[in-house]
């Protein structure tokens, strides 16, 4: 597996310079004192804007954070266009975690080096704009400066002679150093049916997915034009294919009563939903961290801050575990929230027990002998980012065992489900009843021990390895 790159590390002052700078070009001095206390920003003399726009703005971001200084320049960015804040906005947000390399970024510009033309029939400079710091324009090409634009080089060195090949363009362009929504933005302009179609586009598709592979992404069809396909830069579906629809979890005694609100948008509620949760919000490809969890249950019940919903939640899920009656389920339960929570905070991805994978809404004793569905709900469960679906199993009597006897059937049935649930993407990870000895269960009394914690401990953190999620004690 290829070292992912460094989460880009922009320094708030940055992005505090940035918004300065937006609004400084962007507002007149008489309107800035204005503009800056309905973005929220603290009051201040006319004549201290007269000054300097761009000081008077920067003095009052002084003091925020991060999420503030995120929110005032998004507010920013809806009432005025610049290139610069919004290129680090993106930096700090949408690219933040996952990039590419700048060895990635060079092996793509090589790859270029094939294209004749670079832009197809299109505007070479139009093209160029995307990635470039400097504004490139045809005006002006012939006059002569003591210092040359670049412009005049380009024009000098690759339109009139063939000086500059397009990787060297390209990097005097700032393709090494612009921003990343800047650089997908190129390749997207690369494949564009205007610039380049058929074999030439499929090529080109081809040549840039076995780059971006080893940083984790890739170009992918996503619409199409007049026959020919548009392509988009994406992160790469490593787990299961299909966004998540439905999630049902943590029933306690009663089998949910399911019933669609919505049979056309698949939109589905549950009767008993005190037996059973819904989480009714979007599930996107990124996973879902116990933070985004708690959000949602502190409103569904109304509670005061996401401290008190984390506990409450909490509380509501274990319930869930000690019904099933599993030392296994409860000690990895139990264990992975009271050490993985302090060691992720925010970023910790939700365990979230009992969930249904498929739903037969008969029951076993009704279907009879002819059961429609082997598996319905899985012990524990992991959604983490580009579609990685983790299902932890504990294995008890009933999983191969008819009456406390052994069941070649049944074992055969379980392990044929496993190969089913692997190949449609998801990860399995099962353990056996019997290496949960040190775990009490009963009313009253709940207690692990230190093997099995440490055991549970182990296993967690080479889960997140695995998926270079840093969780190390």
């Amino acid at each position: 597996m290829a070292a992912r790159a460094k989460t880009q590390l922009i320094p708030l002052d940055t992005l505090r310079n940035r918004i300065a700078e937006a609004l400084a070009a962007n507002v007149k001095s008489y309107n800035i004192p204005k503009v800056c206390t309905g973005l929220g920003l603290a009051p201040g003399e006319d004549n201290e804007a007269h000054s300097s726009k761009r000081i008077y703005v920067k003095n009052r971001l002084i003091g925020f954070e991060k999420p503030d200084l995120l929110r005032i320049a998004d507010d920013v960015l809806k009432n005025f266009e610049n290139t610069a804040l919004s290129d680090v906005v993106s930096e700090m947000t949408i690219h933040a975690e996952h990039r590419i390399t700048d060895i990635t970024r060079r092996d793509v510009l090589k790859v270029l080096n094939d294209l004749d033309p670079l832009f197809g029939g299109g505007n070479l400079f139009d093209g160029l704009n995307i990635i470039s710091s400097e504004p490139l324009s045809y005006e002006g090409l012939n006059n002569f400066n003591f210092l040359p634009t670049l412009a005049q080089e380009i024009n000098q060195h690759y339109i009139r002679n063939d000086d500059f090949s397009n990787e060297e363009l390209l990097i005097r362009c700032d393709a090494l150093t612009c921003s990343q929504t800047r650089i997908f933005v190129l390749l997207e302009k690369l494949l564009d049916p205007v610039v380049r179609r058929g074999d030439d586009q499929a090529y080109l598709a081809n040549a840039l997915n076995d780059i971006l592979k080893v940083d984790g992404f890739n170009v992918v069809v996503v619409d199409e034009q007049s026959g020919h396909p548009i392509y988009a830069v994406q992160r790469t579906a490593t787990g299961v294919i299909g966004a998540p629809k439905n999630l049902i979890f943590a029933a306690i005694k009663a089998k949910p009563d399911l019933y669609f609100t919505d049979a056309i948008n698949n939109d589905i509620g549950i009767r008993n939903d005190t037996d059973a949760l819904l989480y009714d919000r979007f599930l996107t490809d990124s996973g879902l961290l116990w933070t985004t969890l708690a959000e949602w249950w502190q409103e569904r019940e109304k509670l005061p801050n996401l401290t008190e919903a984390k506990r409450s939640l909490y509380i509501r899920l274990l319930l869930s575990v000690k019904e099933t009656s599993s030392p296994g389920e409860f000690a990895l339960f139990d264990t992975y929230y009271h050490v993985f929570s302090k060691l992720l905070g925010d970023q910790l991805p939700a365990l979230i027990p009992q969930v249904y994978l498929h739903y037969d809404p008969r029951t076993i004793k009704e279907r009879g002998s002819n059961p429609v569905l082997l598996r319905q709900r899985m012990d524990l469960l992991l959604l983490l980012d580009r579609n990685v679906r983790i299902v932890i199993e504990v294995d008890g009597k009933h999983h191969y065992a008819v009456s406390d006897k052994v069941s070649p059937v049944k074992y055969g049935d379980m392990v044929a489900e496993d190969r089913r649930l692997r190949l449609t993407g998801y990860e399995l990870y099962r353990f056996g009843g019997a290496e949960f000895k040190d775990v009490t269960l009963a009313k009253g009394k709940q207690a692990i021990g230190p093997a099995t914690k440490q055991m549970a401990i182990d296993f967690f953190q080479q889960l997140f390895e695995r998926h270079n999620i840093k969780a190390k004690l």
